[in-house]
Parts: C-alpha cells; structure tokens; sequence
C-alpha cells in the first residue's frame, strides 16, 4: 500500500522477483483494508504518510482484522517518534525508504517464520486457560458445586490470599490453577512451589531470591519464585510443613506483599494472587505448636475445604469416564466406554488417594485394555475393588481405622500403605508419623512388597 505509485511498484518489483512472493499493490487505504478482511494475505507492507489514513492507523485496523499479520511500515521521514507509534500500533517492522531489497527480503521471511509460532502459543494458551477452567472441575455434587462456587467468588478479588484444605488427591492444584485463569492475573505466570520439597535454607532462596555472594555458593544473583510469579499467581502447596523459621517471612510478605534477596538490602514490591494449600490439620498444627497461629489466622480469611472422592461417590463414573476419554486419546486405544461392572467396582472402594489414585487406576486399567470397553480383570487390586470391607474405613478424627478380622502382619502392611498413600509416598513425612527410622521403613515395606 503507497499513495506513490511509482514507490509501490518498486516494492512489488523486488518481492515478484523472489519465487516465493506474489504482491498485490493498492493506493488507497479503504481498498487494501477491505481486501484484507476478504482475502486474508500473509504480509502488508504499508506506507506511512498517505492522504487519507497514515499507515500507523492502518496497522492499528490491520490489527483488528487479523492480530498475527505480518504488517511493515515505510517511511521516507523518520524519527524515533513515528518508529515508538508504529511498533506500538501493531507493526512487525518500520524501515525508511528507499527499502534495501536484502534486508527488506531478510525480515520478511523471518516474519512469516515467526507467524505460525506465535499462533501456537496463542493456541496452547487458550488450550491452557480451558484445561484449567471451572469446566475443568467435574462433577455434579452439591460439595463440587461449592468449589466451583468458590472459584467464581475469589475470581474477582483483587489480590486475594487463599488457603484450599483437603485430603492428598483431592484436586487442590487443579483448583488453584482455576483460581489463577479464571482471574484478572490470568496474562501472568502461575508458578507453584511445594513447601515440603527443599529444606529451609533451598527453600528459602527459592522464594525469596538472593544476592551475589549472600551465601557461598551465590555466584551471581537470581531472582525468587515470588518475584518471577509478579504480576500473576503464587501457589505454596504444602504450607503446612513449611519450616517454622520461613514462616515469620513468609507472614511478613503477605502482609506488606514487600520483601528483600537473601543479603540484599532493597525492598522489592509485587502484585499477584497468593494461593496456599495443605492437607494437614493446620489448627492442630497451631495447637502443636508447628504452624505459626498469626500465619494461620492471615491465610485462612478466604479458605475452602475440597471433598474427598467417597464423599462425591454420585460423581466418579463422570470423572472416571473423563479419565477413560483422556487416555483414550493419549494411548490410542479404542475403548469407548465403562461398562455396569466395572462402575460399579469403582464406586464401591473407598479412594484412600482421591481423585489421583483413580486417575492412576484408570490410566493403569487403559494400558493394559484389549478391546471396545475396559473390564474389570483390566483395574489394578481387584480384590480390594470388589471388596470394599476389605478397605481401611476413614476414622472420625480424620484418620482411619483397619478393619476387623486382619492378622498382625496385615494390619501392618495395611497400616503403612494407607500412610504411603496419604501422605504422597513422603518417605520422611511417613517415618515420622509412624514414628520409625528411614531405614526401618525401607525394611518393612521391602517385607511387605510396598517398595
């Protein structure tokens, strides 16, 4: 597009003679614009000073018609301020007049390369914000409903600090993703760090950052898991077994969203959402004196507690069925739906591991599954899933009481497998809640076949 004919033709000239370019020239803006809408070409190269439009509001129009097009601006009078307005109106690039033929080539190609890419990430984008969507959240129950209920509640909070409760499996990083698309920080990243996974002195140049020579082996300064979260959503799974000596810090941030590098001296201030999760009883942890109480009181103002899958028994042939589709298409196999039987089997174990160890059973089941449907010879400890008295019964206290009629030697086995389970297979964590050594551990469920 040039009001100068000549100009046009030139350009034409230098793309018509490369194989891989066919032009079109056109004078006036409107007819280009149209064209545009009508044909959707792969590049525009614009003129900037025109008659009727300059070319920055023909980018800006250009922009509306197709955000990934390729739109370069020529000028024959440039400055840095109509270079700062094109860029920032769309342009891919600004170039003066007479355009060298080789670089005019050159950017080009590089743009038409570079189109297909940024349509990707837009694409897995979109992909990433419907994964993570209320939709995303299955089931029917009224204790789902909550959830989701919850969800659109918190979407809307500028700003907000939220602690998500339940047990292992339950789905609270599922939930915490939702929080963070469904938000106003949904452009930012949403970054997740588990408290339980370093000691104190990683864990906390993991979220706080340091300093260059902070400690020795600080080489250079690096930015924490809070300053790169700026601006999005900061999700602290496991808060419940973070060290008792991060904890004061981690109030301190909370409360002024304000905090400093390890050795540094300058107060860095963010914006973002901070979500909290736990599956441990933090009132009893307040009590034992293993949870700060004034750390408590700040992350539990907007708290949500997720059911546990035998709660919402209503709703596992859906999410069973979601599962089956998802490894379906991941596996390639042919099997299309679950039958009565195999329903049945799954609603009646009680799911000790929640939704992820039925995802973990379904995706085991799908692996080995010959055939249309999955059959129950296909689910992994089929005696325990045809025979739910034989499952450890959930205790009033949040705990859970063995079952009659085991011998010594089960009721152990049994006992550490629930332990394993419901503490994620934390080897540590499991030690010292059945208060034996590592290696005592590893001894008895090398015994047991739970290695």
């Amino acid at each position: 597009l040039d009001d100068d004919r000549v100009s046009a033709k030139m350009v034409s000239a230098v793309l018509e003679g490369h194989e891989d370019y066919r032009t079109e020239v056109f004078h006036k803006p409107a007819k280009l614009i149209a064209r545009c809408a009508d044909s959707h070409p792969d590049a525009v190269i614009t003129d900037l000073m025109m008659p009727d439009i300059n070319g920055i509001e023909v980018t800006r129009q250009l922009r509306e018609i197709d955000r990934f097009l390729p739109v370069f601006v020529l000028t024959g009078q440039g400055t840095i301020t109509t270079a700062v307005e094109a860029l920032k109106a769309g342009a891919s690039e600004y170039l003066l007049k007479p355009a060298n033929s080789a670089e005019l080539l050159t950017k080009l190609a590089r743009a038409l390369e570079e189109r297909p890419l940024r349509e990707d990430a837009l694409s897995l984008a979109a992909q990433q914000r419907e994964s993570f969507s209320l939709r995303a959240i299955l089931g029917e129950h009224d204790k789902v409903n909550e959830v989701r209920e919850f969800v659109r509640r918190m979407a809307d909070i500028p700003r907000p600090t939220v602690l998500l409760l339940g047990e292992s499996g339950t789905g609270k990083n599922l939930v915490a993703r939702a929080l963070h698309h469904s938000s106003p920080h949904s452009k930012g990243r949403f970054v997740e760090i588990n408290c339980s996974a370093l000691p104190s002195h990683l864990l906390e140049g993991e979220l706080f950052g340091y300093t260059e020579g902070a400690f020795t082996d600080a080489r250079r300064a690096k930015r924490g898991l809070i300053e790169v979260a700026n601006g999005g959503t900061l999700f602290l799974d496991e808060l419940g077994d973070m060290p008792v000596e991060l904890q004061a810090k981690l109030l301190q941030f909370l409360e002024s969203r304000t905090f400093r590098r390890l050795g540094g001296t300058t107060e860095i201030q963010v914006e973002l959402r901070r979500v909290t999760a736990t599956n441990r009883n933090l009132e009893q942890a307040v009590r034992d004196s293993s949870f700060r109480s004034d750390l408590y009181y700040r992350v539990s103002v907007a708290s949500h507690t997720l059911p546990p899958l035998r709660e919402i028994k209503s709703d596992i042939p859906l999410i069973a069925d979601n599962f089956r589709e998802w490894f379906r298409r991941e596996f390639r196999k042919e099997v299309r739906s679950l039958p009565a039987d195999v329903v049945d089997a799954l609603t009646s174990w009680r799911w000790p591991g929640n939704v992820r160890e039925l995802r973990n059973v379904i995706e085991r089941a799908m692996i080995f599954a010959d055939g249309p449907t999955l059959k129950v010879t296909d689910l992994p400890e089929l005696s325990a899933l045809q025979d739910p008295a034989q499952a450890a019964q959930p205790a009033p206290n949040g705990g859970f009481q063995l079952p009659a009629d085991l011998s010594l030697v089960n009721a152990e086995k049994e006992y550490i497998r629930q332990s394993l389970v419901r503490h994620e297979h934390d080897l540590q964590r499991v030690s010292e809640v059945l208060g034996i050594s590592r290696k005592n551990l590893w001894e008895k469920r090398k015994k047991h076949g739970l290695d």
